[in-house]
């Protein structure tokens, strides 16, 4: 039975330990330093107050428990290839170092500030639940004020675009609720269009929508530098900012640069073959955001959730095939469409590679299922089905955001 570890418990690490574990093949441990999974695509929810953290997160020692994989709250620091052991942050089983015989690296990405000055000190970031949480915080802060305040989003990708609606959303609840408090939101993007990666009809939809929703949309504007409380243009321009999230381009962190040799790109990718092998060691895959994976086509596949879901499911047909003998199959993305939620009653999607733009209620009810396909992955149908019951009468029952403000 060989020891497999996979280090990061998104979504590609733990779809992954779930089918192995329950599959009994393998010794199968995850490492991850949270305590929670969270479903990333759905962290800016958690920076608008607006996610259900007692029925959408997920506990990884009782799953393991309950799945059988061993989980592990530590973080890796470190690799040696030919020991073929990982560093950890602290002690486990009174040692600090883990052998594996198949390592998996699915840490994911995180925000490329691009080394622009004064946006590490002064900027949120939402590349984790931590992270989403301390955002939060500062929106409730500002919604307690009974002042207007000012939100400036960065980067128009996916997350900026779910985030100024997800604020927009909240804000015009203020008047319900009858707060003094009102956000003023400023999606700011470099590129010529919001969602420069979609289609442009796409584009021109999302920024319709979110304009009627009263975000301030500002395209071809790229960010010199960030001051407390503004952000400096290229062109001189200044924009006040009470809260300042930066949401624009990903990289991977610095320290995969330096695993031991492990071959990477610009941004920190590692680098694998078709196989999802690394380049310079076949013992250790990578998943996800992580990981720089070519297609037949000449290109690689995208940092997105399906793609991550798709090389998770994928992998575990592969180990499945190594514990039996056999030889491993390439990975191909098979891109099923994309969709931007813009608050909880609409959303925009492309199908047929961008050849059919749908948007509206029934398109953020396909946002949402694709999340509960990922849940159904890590339960079964029986409890996520239980899962949507409870939500929808708690949604019923509770205010649509939380926090006493």
């Amino acid at each position: 039975m060989s020891k497999i570890v996979v280090v990061g418990g998104g979504a590609a690490g733990l779809e992954l330990v779930t089918r192995l574990g329950r599959s009994g093949l393998h010794s199968v441990v995850l490492v991850e330093p949270a305590t929670h999974h969270l479903w990333k695509p759905r962290l800016h929810e958690i920076a608008a107050g607006t996610f259900d953290n007692e029925l959408d997160s997920l506990s990884y020692a009782q799953h393991s428990a309950c799945v059988g994989y061993r989980y592990v709250q530590a973080a890796m620091t470190g690799l040696d290839r030919q020991a073929k052991t990982i560093r950890l942050d602290r002690s486990v089983d009174g040692q600090q170092q883990m052998q594996y015989d198949y390592l998996v690296i699915a840490v994911g990405a995180v925000s490329n500030d691009f080394k622009t000055p004064g946006v590490s000190e002064h900027c949120l970031f939402l590349d984790s639940a931590a992270q989403a949480q301390q955002a939060w915080e500062r929106v409730n802060t500002l919604l307690r004020s009974g002042q207007q305040q000012e939100v400036v989003i960065v980067g128009a990708g996916a997350t900026g675009v779910e985030l100024a609606a997800e604020l927009a959303k909240v804000n015009r609840q203020l008047s319900r609720y009858q707060q003094a408090t009102s956000l003023t939101v400023t999606l700011v993007e470099a590129s010529d269009r919001v969602l420069p990666a979609s289609p442009v009809c796409m584009s021109e939809k999302v920024q319709r929508e979110l304009e009627n929703q009263g975000v301030t949309v500002l395209t071809g504007v790229r960010v010199h530098e960030a001051e407390h409380g503004y952000l400096v243009t290229s062109e001189g321009a200044r924009f006040k900012g009470d809260l300042m999230v930066w949401a624009a381009g990903i990289k991977c962190a610095d320290w995969l640069a330096g695993l031991d040799g492990l071959a990477t790109n610009r941004i920190n990718q590692i680098q694998v073959d078709v196989t999802l092998q690394s380049v310079t060691d076949s013992d250790i895959f990578v998943l996800g955001d992580s990981a720089e994976c070519p297609q037949p086509d000449g290109t690689f596949v995208p940092p997105r959730a399906q793609a991550a879901n798709q090389a998770a499911a994928h992998l575990a047909h592969q180990f499945y095939r190594l514990a039996k003998g056999a030889t491993l199959q390439p990975f191909v993305f098979r891109d099923g469409g994309m969709v931007v939620a813009l608050g909880h009653s609409y959303a925009v999607g492309t199908l047929m590679q961008g050849k059919l733009i749908l948007r509206g209620r029934f398109v953020r009810n396909l946002y949402d299922t694709i999340f509960r396909l990922h849940q159904r992955v890590l339960f079964g149908w029986g409890r996520v089905t239980a899962l949507v019951v409870l939500k929808r009468v708690k949604y019923l029952l509770n205010p649509y955001y939380k926090g006493n403000i």
